[in-house]
């Protein structure tokens, strides 16, 4: 661990109406080999069932850590928002994201805070579990914490896909050779990355311009790479599981377009820094 980089550890979700995938995901966290200090339900509008999830899950035996619930108002697609906010509330000086419909690996956080560096975003993938074996993990209230027999048969002869994204390999010479050293031309997702408060800061945060959850992630990556960082692959070390769920937008859409032009924009300006972020442009 690189206590040098790390101090306090804040492990940010974002959730939308999905209480029983984050229960789970919630369970996932409290099993790490490394517990975060702090986990922050980063909450775009949920109804009151997400709440009382929250509220059973801090109240019962599973929970050791501190546990937060930030909350807003449904309005649309305002993920960057409610990210900004909780991150405002967060004691820790470096940040983990996961969605809260993945299942973290239970060196997830662990492996996030041994490769931290400075000016640094680490990105991880995800192993999609399929349709079926989603809802028996969700019936059971079951974890999934590696690429065993039940995620190989699966991903054979059911509907899990890139499950070799659940495969931990620590040698850097087969990490190498098998190109897990690399995020790949897609950068950062959502659901597994990690970033110092510093360097969040510093490109100021989450772009609050982005109007659906595509690839406003990816502009993170792409903003600190402006502003002379690097982003840094944990594929293969820090794994998460992908709970399956009926997908919310479309490559076709307007708001799909009006984020890729913001996208464009940032790589031809190479521009380090949003303007409607975490901290706001003064009029």
């Amino acid at each position: 661990m690189n206590a040098a980089i790390t101090r306090k550890i804040s492990v940010i979700v974002p959730t939308y109406n999905r209480p029983d995938s984050l229960w789970l995901c919630l369970l996932s966290l409290s099993a790490q080999s490394v517990l975060p200090d702090e986990v922050l339900i980063a909450d775009d509008g949920s109804g009151d069932e997400t709440k009382e999830t929250i509220e059973k899950f801090k109240a019962s035996s599973h929970c050791p850590f501190s546990l937060k619930h930030v909350w807003q108002e449904d309005a649309g697609f305002r993920k960057p928002r409610i990210i900004n906010e909780t991150v405002r509330t967060a004691s820790g000086d470096y940040l983990v994201f996961i969605d809260g419909d993945c299942l973290a690996h239970r060196h997830f956080v662990k492996s996030h805070i041994m490769y931290a560096e400075p000016k640094a975003v680490l990105g991880g993938k995800r192993a999609e579990i399929g349709k079926e074996l989603t809802e028996q993990l969700l019936r059971q209230r079951k974890l999934i914490n590696s690429i065993d027999q039940k995620l190989i048969w699966d991903g054979i002869f059911g509907s899990s896909r890139k499950i070799e994204e659940a495969i931990r390999i620590k040698s850097p010479m087969l990490r190498r050779l098998l190109h897990r050293d690399r995020i790949c031309d897609d950068g950062i997702w959502g659901c597994n990355f990690s970033i110092s408060k510093e360097d969040f800061y510093l490109i100021n945060g989450s772009d609050e311009d982005f109007q659906d959850g595509s690839i406003e992630d990816n502009d993170l990556g792409i903003r600190l790479l402006n502003n002379g960082g690097k982003v840094k692959s944990v594929r293969a070390l820090a794994i998460v599981f992908h709970l399956w769920h009926k997908s919310s937008w479309s490559f076709s859409n307007e708001k799909y377009i009006a984020n890729h032009e913001i996208l464009k924009r940032r790589i031809a300006l190479k521009e380090p820094r949003c303007i409607n972020g975490i901290v706001k442009a003064t009029p």
